[in-house]
């Protein structure tokens, strides 16, 4: 794709995202015109490493919509600065725009094939989008020219591979996962392993191993590791989630409760228990959260009413013998959203 047409395209995605479309100038540029977001971030950064400094910024202070401007303005600034152009690719893939963030990547690919970030984050996407051959691709790429920077090989075996600080986590970690998607516990434990030794409190990595051990069944491992990487970072809400949603799966379901409240209402989180409740066949404690988050917000709450009416509908056909396995019981529930189950 031509570069100009992937970055019209990103920024209309963005500015989409703060009005009903995007602001254009009478020559109908959204580079231009001082009402533009853009031309707003050029009087900010004159030249592509102060863009890309005020871009790291911005990220870390979670400011997205700053960050991506400021990416933008460096690639403006510097057309081969793909460092930027990762970056834009990477705050698309973790808002869920896959198709922006694909474009961005190989993008990238494209005129550098062995860019290491490129290919990381391309593998990651992949693995987001449930194209696990894909990822695997990619991450191996990326393994490979980082162990090649380390003046070493990619080793068939975890066991054989080394790292350092500047080692790209995410690749480590990814491997991590798709080894856990095989139920190969043992290897994905050397990946983490790998990982642990670039960024010991990564809560990332953390959250990776908890699910990991939570797949093996070792919940009480997982529980531990959750604790854990939640004193690394208690901002990062996957932690939180997949916690709650453990606790849930354990009958610990005032903990459960809370531990969700930390992320999100309490009518939410009241909706999340009974969910998990329901697709395990606890029907009446089910009914009892559906009902609490109907109580917290009876207007708005349409998830937990239709629950609860799926809960007199498995009731009715446990009655008449239909529907006794968990499987039977789960196609009836309706699904909070995907961030409740437990994700690597």
């Amino acid at each position: 794709m031509n570069r100009n047409i992937l970055l019209l395209a990103i920024m209309a995605a963005l500015t989409g995202c703060q009005s009903k479309g995007p602001i254009l100038s009478n020559d109908n540029s959204i580079y231009s015109g001082r009402n533009s977001v853009l031309y707003q971030v050029q009087e900010q950064a004159s030249s592509p490493e102060q863009a890309m400094q005020m871009g790291a910024m911005a990220y870390r202070a979670g400011a997205f919509d700053q960050a991506l401007y400021q990416y933008l303005r460096a690639i403006e600034l510097d057309p081969n600065s793909y460092d930027a152009l990762v970056w834009v690719g990477r705050i698309h893939r973790e808002r869920g725009n896959e198709h922006l963030a694909e474009l961005a990547f190989s993008d990238v690919l494209r005129s550098d094939p062995d860019n290491a970030m490129a290919l990381a984050e391309m593998g990651l996407l992949q693995l987001a989008m449930r194209r696990p051959g894909d990822a695997r691709e990619m991450l191996d790429k990326a393994l490979a020219a980082d162990q090649k920077r380390l003046g070493g090989s990619a080793a068939p075996e975890p066991s054989g591979l080394k790292v350092d600080g500047s080692s790209p986590l995410r690749v480590y970690n990814g491997l991590g996962v798709l080894a856990d998607l095989d139920n190969d516990f043992a290897r994905a434990a050397q990946y983490y392993g790998l990982a642990r030794q670039i960024e010991p409190r990564s809560p990332l990595v953390a959250n990776s191993q908890a699910y990991s051990a939570y797949l093996a069944g070792n919940w009480a491992e997982a529980e531990a590791l959750y604790r854990q990487g939640i004193s690394f970072d208690g901002r990062y809400e996957p932690l939180w989630r997949n916690y709650g949603l453990l606790l849930a799966r354990m009958g610990r379901y005032e903990q459960a409760l809370s531990t969700f409240e930390q992320v999100e209402g309490r009518a939410e989180a009241s909706n999340d228990v009974g969910y998990i409740c329901l697709i395990e066949g606890n029907l009446d404690v089910a009914e009892q959260f559906f009902r609490s988050a109907i109580d917290q917000s009876p207007a708005h709450f349409e998830m937990a009413w239709e629950n609860l009416r799926r809960v007199e509908q498995i009731r009715r056909l446990r009655q008449g013998g239909v529907g006794q396995d968990d499987a039977a019981v789960e196609a009836f529930a309706v699904v909070p959203s995907g961030k409740l189950q437990a994700t690597p």
